[in-house]
């Protein structure tokens, strides 16, 4: 990642800085799995890209970049940039409505878990179709198996957590239960993982997130030293709080 343009883009998008301090690692690992391509101006989708760091960043890296969220008119920087933002919602209209082998590469970055269940199909082959020969997809999303009340409420997700448009957590996943959504399409897993994008973040209800290692320094000290007792055990593969996907299309 150029840490200039990075750099750049965060003074520009400084009101969602609360958003950035928790996201900015997933940030760096999605546009690190990005690989670079011979095109003159390589193409990318960014699907669900609010706050726009992402988006951003690749425009202005001289990528063109179009960009998919449920409320655009909260991203004006972002069209400003000349970037394609689209309204669209995916849980009422999976398809994706963009030409065969257009893409260089997909960013599908914490948007998953947002997801009907019953649009995947429809989604995972409107990804396959507008990927170029040799594109990549970037799927990141919550691993179900976290060391967070997820794993201690084994039938939490027998119901979406969602509001009555929508909007919220339909599930979370295993690794396993992503791979499957790949099965009908022609698309090559590159890597498949687990890994932690959020473990050295403690929080406390005064202040927000911060810096695990120091705890001391904030309010509610109580849970901050629990969290930070089990950081190691949460670093453990099964327990990492993120899955990271990278497809490729033959």
């Amino acid at each position: 990642m150029d840490d200039e343009i990075f750099n750049r883009v965060k003074k520009d998008l400084k009101r969602d800085e609360a958003y950035l301090r928790n996201h900015e690692h997933r940030f760096r690992v999605s546009a690190e799995s990005v690989r670079s391509v011979t095109s003159e101006t390589p193409r990318l989708l960014d699907i669900g890209c609010w706050p726009g760091y992402l988006s951003l960043y690749f425009r202005r890296s001289g990528w063109e970049v179009t960009a998919i969220d449920l409320k655009p008119d909260r991203l004006p920087i972002i069209s400003e940039a000349g970037i394609n933002l689209i309204d669209h919602n995916l849980n009422d209209h999976p398809s994706l409505p963009f030409p065969e082998n257009h893409f260089d590469t997909i960013l599908f970055t914490e948007v998953f878990e947002h997801l009907n269940p019953a649009s995947f199909d429809e989604l995972f082959k409107g990804i396959e179709h507008c990927l170029k020969p040799g594109g990549r997809l970037i799927l990141t999303t919550p691993n179900r198996r976290a060391l967070n009340k997820s794993f201690f409420i084994p039938n939490r997700w027998e119901e979406p957590e969602v509001d009555e448009e929508g909007h919220g957590h339909w599930k979370e996943y295993t690794v396993a239960e992503v791979l499957e959504c790949f099965s009908n399409t022609s698309l090559a897993i590159v890597r498949s993982d687990t890994i932690s994008f959020y473990s050295h973040l403690g929080r406390s209800n005064e202040t927000g997130y911060f810096p695990l290692h120091d705890w001391k320094s904030h309010p509610n000290k109580l849970r901050n030293l629990a969290k930070f007792a089990v950081n190691p055990i949460r670093n453990l593969p099964f327990f990492r709080d993120s899955l990271v996907v990278v497809a490729k299309k033959d």
